[in-house]
């Protein structure tokens, strides 16, 4: 029995022995290029990532450096420094209706704990980059009393004397921009409304036209072409006639995108026949975005102003941001003619009310009529251009933008507590600047109000004479 047991132990070693053999002869199945059917390995203890590492005070210089507009360098004191500063990329816009535009922005602001001046400093300047608002300087100051001083034999520019002829023509955006809201209605409508009005109001021997532009098609990048190519003159220069006009408004809504460049080379042909010599031909170019059809308005608007027809002409940017209002103010200078930011239906109102009143001089010079030409200047330049009242505005929007923007930076955590008010007292000091300044400018404006249109510009060029491109 003992043997028998022997035996049977010695065939089941030799059983083991052999299939551990077969083990090792035999290739696994990931050697043999099989995937096994499942990984049955016990996972390895997670391991933990390493810290993020603290940007050093470099990176956070360079981090904010990359929201500071080209030759910005200091915050603005001067009304000069403070009206050369670049409208900042959401210049006009309210902070809380583009808040998710916001976000990403927010998180590239490097973080800061215990800043020095200087980081406080550049953080300031970071933050206008974003909201600086567009401020009115000397030189639009000075176009605005030539304006009202329409036909004053003093001023040396023929474009502002009076002529045998008054025609108007106003190139309308019609992009799908257009469409947006503003006080319960589109900014299409407002300006149809405005327009409407103005044409009404004119003399019956001036001419009016009107021309839009991306008017069809869509926004969609398979209609660009065709929007891109829209500039239609759907009012031809003729005196006004209500039926007509109203016919020509309802032909069109906003839609596409936005060919200023090809709309103003199209204008100068609709003045064909109307030479500077012999008509005071004004333009008006309204539009709420920039060109978005790869063409070039500055150099549109500098064939313009290089033609026989001379005409004048008023850039207005409705509801613009700060790259818009960069591009319209460039195609105005290129242009030798005015540019102005609206932000309402009312404001756009009364810009076409001083069209009004120069038609009204022009009807009266035609008809040797008694005219008060600009002997001396009363408070209409005030009423007309707000100067003042703009500054205010400007200066309380970006305030409110920027102390915004502030706070959210605080209530994720960028900033700390410390930061935070301390970018709020540099913003509050800012802000009484920007007041003094208003103030300072308004006396000048009140001081001119008993002046000539040569005494008026040559106070301004005394105050302002290194700021001014030409009067």
């Amino acid at each position: 029995m003992k043997i028998i047991q022997t035996l049977l132990l010695a065939f089941l070693l030799l059983i083991v022995l052999n299939a551990c053999s077969n083990e090792e002869k035999e290739p696994s199945r990931e050697q043999a290029g099989e995937k096994p059917a499942e990984a049955v390995q016990t996972p390895a203890a997670p391991t933990q990532a390493p810290a993020a590492q603290e940007p050093s005070r470099e990176e956070k210089i360079k981090a904010l450096k990359a929201w500071i507009p080209p030759g910005v360098t200091k915050r603005p004191e001067t009304a000069e420094e403070f009206a050369a500063l670049p409208p900042g990329r959401f210049a006009n816009l309210k902070y809380y209706d583009h808040e998710k535009e916001m976000l990403p922005i927010l998180e590239q602001f490097p973080k800061i704990e215990q800043p020095d001046q200087e980081i406080l400093d550049l953080y300031y300047l970071a933050l206008l980059g974003l909201f600086a608002e567009d401020y009115p300087d000397p030189q639009q100051l000075m176009d605005e009393i030539k304006m009202a001083s329409f036909g004053d034999p003093n001023i040396e520019d023929p474009r502002y004397q009076f002529k045998e002829r008054y025609n108007v023509e106003i190139i309308l955006d019609a992009s799908g921009s257009m469409a947006e809201k503003m006080d319960g209605k589109t900014r299409m409508e407002a300006a149809k409304e405005a327009i409407r009005e103005f044409a009404a109001s004119l003399p019956k021997e001036a001419h009016v036209a009107l021309r839009v532009y991306g008017h069809k098609g869509s926004g969609k990048e398979s209609d660009k072409a065709l929007s891109c190519g829209s500039s239609e003159l759907v009012y031809g220069m003729q005196p006004y006639d209500a039926q007509k006009l109203q016919n020509a408004l309802s032909r069109f809504q906003p839609t596409g995108y936005t060919p200023i460049a090809y709309s103003l080379q199209e204008a100068l042909k609709d003045f064909t026949g109307l030479p500077g010599d012999k008509n005071n031909n004004m333009i008006y170019l309204v539009s709420d975005g920039i060109e978005t059809c790869d063409g070039n308005p500055v150099e549109a608007a500098k064939q313009l102003a290089q033609s026989n027809i001379a005409p004048i002409v008023n850039v207005i940017g409705f509801g613009v941001d700060g790259e818009g209002q960069r591009q319209l103010k460039e195609v105005a200078q290129a242009a030798g003619g005015r540019y102005l930011l609206i932000r309402n239906q009312d404001e756009l109102k009364k810009e076409f009310q001083q069209a009004q009143d120069i038609a009204k001089k022009w009807w009266e010079w035609q008809h040797q009529a008694t005219i008060a030409v600009s002997k001396k200047l009363d408070r209409r330049l005030v009423d007309t251009f707000n100067f003042y009242s703009d500054w205010i505005i400007a200066a309380g929007e970006e305030m409110d933008n920027i102390s915004n923007f502030i706070h959210s930076l605080g209530n994720r955590g960028i900033i700390s507590s410390d930061t935070r008010n301390a970018l709020i007292n540099i913003m509050l000091q800012q802000n009484n600047l920007a007041g003094i300044r208003a103030a300072e400018l308004q006396n000048l404006l009140f001081s001119l109000t008993e002046k000539s249109y040569k005494e008026a510009i040559d106070e301004i060029n005394k105050k302002y004479g290194e700021h001014m491109t030409g009067n």
